[in-house]
């Protein structure tokens, strides 16, 4: 990995962390409350913590050795190994600004100004704070101390070995560019000031279609007046009539002549100046935007723990390799796919990959290999994340789906491949044969392909039985400004991100077919459902087909299942500001937002893929029928984690009942009906994996799903509670009472507490 763009996140990182040394030991020297001595000095050792494990990473190997150096001075007088006297408070501040000058050498590509041996040589108790000088270090004489009462105006160097030889001059190397600390948040108002120049470039260009309609009205003025010319000339006048006829003429083409003339050049100067102020806006906001861009290695960096911790987890072997790690994102952006992309490593430790045996057997390496790339394509970053594991089966997430309620039978069945791959991003849908903490309470992707879709984004999956799968997350590179698509529905001008379209067509009325109640149409081999977005959004205007035969149309929702939305009139594609709507509308999802246009009018801004989820009414429907209060059973020996658990469903709607243990259980089980156990493991006279293996060789009981909660995380323990058949194994460590909730609304179908 190229760390050089870390290098003045560094230097920032150093100054700031060395001016807290200089001022922490300036208060020392006067602080008397033993308390706050004790916070301070704290404090100082972790700053230069922090400048030792930095420089480390960033193999700057003479500012990590001084700053361990000091480190250990600072350990022994946290530790009250050492006092701090006025010499120990000069040499820990010479060596700060020593550890300052080698930093900013280093950063800008120069030699080292100083003799780090000589300088660590100069530091009290030398030997046992880094090792001991080379012989070739003769040390000189000790520079004056630095005044202990302020912080020196400038870094004073430690002492230098004296020259055996004039080294040779080195060759000059381009120092980096000046940096500063700029707070986040101003960032992001410089951001919005820039997105506003945007929306006043619009309203130039609004003003300058003003200008030419003017033309447009001299234009047709002079034609008038040249008609009435032709008309007068053909009328007999007297001599005197007909002079002060010409005399008016004249004076009036002159007039007009004028007038088109300023015209034409206000017009002219007006492009003029409208296009070099488009010009200095786009300069702007693509200066702001680059400086809140970052690299994506900064979300890398936490993949390679996570999966080595999800290996150790899970007992598979995985290799990860990161590529595309300088493809730099907004800020935003990469903060909203952190969670996304961690979630997709996760589930493609947990889902994807096989064990070492498994794949063995199929001929594979032992090690399973999972990538991670982005690219810049065009104006977007295309995020890779690929694995070569078992792949998944479009017919089992088919049955999966029916198995929980989400399809019929027959829905299922006429689902292509791609479409049932798609099923992995429904709200609950999981293919998890056991629900652990790890992954597999269907609560994630659905949230992965939000995430994206609030960013203008999209998500995409292609998978292969046998040789893995491949999630393409399509990202903008800024936030800054969206590119939407303004259309008129009734009397109201909406908008939709042009990232959530797909295109539009024309919709002949002749073409639309119902297919099980759904009018469709067929496009490139495709039945796409037709809506019209009126009735989606709850506008009552006429059908889009009453003023023509054919409509406009946007197709949206997912790459896998596309539905046609018919709006009365496509107006316009152009950049725009996107501005909140503020908390009283933050939780509904039909709107993102509104969109100031150039006259100054606000128009709503529309989320495709929510409008998108209509479309899927033919297929995704859940069982209508009123059910029953879902029945509980909680068995643990514990009677406070017992009446914690009950409490816990109790209050989300379902009906609870309370078993001692695995055998009480079994005897509440075959006396009245229940739909769900909730057990613990470690219980007397029969424990949770033996009510579990009891309750599936039941041929009466078989069905009824259990969940496990219990302290033993291992992934042992996992496995005996998978092969006695359990479907949910959650670690009290890692409890907490909305991942029950998911979980248990998983088990039971989807759906809620009551209907």
């Amino acid at each position: 990995m190229d760390l050089s763009s870390f290098y003045n996140q560094f230097r920032e990182e150093t100054t700031e962390n060395v001016r807290v040394l200089g001022d922490g030991l300036l208060s020392l020297e006067t602080e008397q409350d033993e308390a706050l001595r004790k916070a301070t000095i704290d404090r100082v050792f972790r700053a230069m913590h922090t400048i030792k494990g930095s420089a480390r990473m960033l193999g700057f190997e003479g500012v990590g050795r001084l700053a361990h150096a000091l480190e250990h001075l600072l350990g022994e007088l946290r530790q009250g190994q050492r006092g701090l006297d006025r010499p120990l408070a000069d040499s820990l501040l010479r060596g700060a600004d020593a550890i300052l000058s080698l930093t900013l050498a280093a950063v800008d590509g120069q030699p080292p100004p100083l003799d780090v041996e000589a300088a660590l040589a100069a530091l009290p108790g030398a030997s046992d704070a880094a090792p001991a000088p080379t012989p070739a270090a003769a040390p000189a004489p000790a520079a004056p101390p630095a005044p202990a009462t302020a912080p020196a105006p400038a870094p004073t160097p430690a002492p230098t070995a004296a020259p055996a030889a004039a080294p040779a001059p080195a060759a000059p190397r381009p120092t980096s560019r000046q940096t500063i600390r700029v707070r986040v948040d101003r960032l992001d108002r410089m951001l919005n000031l820039a997105g506003e120049l945007v929306v006043g470039q619009q309203t130039l260009l609004n003003h300058n279609e003003q200008l030419v309609a003017m033309q447009q009205l001299v234009d047709h003025q002079q034609r008038a007046l040249a008609e009435l010319e032709a008309e007068l000339q053909r009328l007999r006048f007297s001599p005197a009539q007909r002079q002060s006829i010409d005399l008016r003429l004249a004076s009036l083409r002159e007039t007009s002549d004028e007038v088109r003339n300023l015209t034409q050049r206000e017009s002219d100067r007006f492009m003029r100046h409208t296009g070099q102020h488009g010009l200095l806006v786009k300069d702007l906001e693509l200066e702001v935007m680059s400086a809140r861009l970052l690299p994506i290695a900064t979300v890398y960096a936490n993949l390679p723990r996570a999966v080595r911790d999800l290996t150790h987890a899970t007992g598979k072997e995985v290799r990860l390799e990161l590529r595309g790690e300088q493809v730099e994102l907004d800020r935003k952006v990469l903060e909203l796919i952190h969670d996304p992309l961690l979630h997709l490593v996760r589930n493609a430790l947990d889902h994807g990959f096989e064990a070492p045996a498994e794949r063995s057997a199929a001929g594979k390496a032992a090690a399973g290999l999972l990538e991670v790339s982005a690219e810049t394509v065009g104006g977007e970053v295309r995020v890779v994340i690929s694995d070569d594991g078992r792949g998944m089966d479009p017919q089992r997430l088919r049955e999966r789906a029916v198995r929980m309620g989400m399809l019929a039978s027959d829905a299922a069945a006429s689902l292509s491949d791609s479409e049932a791959l798609d099923l992995i991003f429904q709200p609950g849908f999981s293919t998890a044969a056991m629900v652990t903490d790890i992954s597999g309470r269907g609560v994630g992707m659905d949230v992965v392909r939000t995430n994206l879709n609030e960013l203008g984004g999209q998500v995409h999956l292609e998978s292969q039985i046998g040789h893995g799968t491949r999630v393409i997350l399509t990202l903008p590179l800024t936030v800054v400004t969206t590119r939407v698509i303004l259309v008129r529905v009734g009397n109201g001008t909406f908008a939709l991100p042009a990232t959530g379209c797909q295109g539009t067509v024309w919709v002949r009325q002749s073409q639309i077919r119902a297919l099980e109640g759904q009018p469709t149409i067929e496009l490139a081999s495709r039945t796409l459902a037709v809506l019209t977005l009126a009735e989606l959004i709850g506008i009552t205007t006429p059908s889009p087909f009453n003023r023509n035969d054919r409509a406009p149309a946007i197709l949206a929702g997912t790459p896998q299942r596309r539905v046609a939305l018919l709006v009365d009139q496509l107006l316009d594609e152009r950049e725009a500001v996107i501005k909140p709507l503020g908390s009283i509308l933050a939780k509904q999802r039909r709107y993102g937002g509104a969109v100031q246009l150039g006259d100054g009018s606000l128009v709503l801004l529309l989320n495709p893929s929510m409008l998108g989820q209509a479309g899927r009414t033919t297929t995704l429907t859940r069982p209508q029928a009123a059910r029953r209060r879902s029945r509980l059973l909680v068995v643990d020996d514990s009677f406070t984690t017992r009446e914690l658990i009950r409490s816990i469903l109790q209050s989300a709607g379902y009906e609870v009942s309370a078993a001692l243990d695995g055998a009480d259980a079994l005897d509440k089980l075959r006396s009245e009906p229940y739909d769900l156990v909730v057990s613990d493991v470690e219980m007397p006279r029969l424990d949770g994996f033996q009510l579990a293996a009891s309750i599936r060789s039941d041929a009466q009981l078989h069905a009824i799903p259990v969940i496990l909660i219990t302290s033993l995380a291992s992934e042992e323990h996992r496995r005996r509670g998978l092969e006695a058949g359990a479907q949910a194994y959650i670690v009290k460590s890692q409890f907490n009472q909305q991942s029950l909730l998911d979980v248990v609304r998983q088990l039971l179908g989807g759906g809620e507490a009551t209907s």
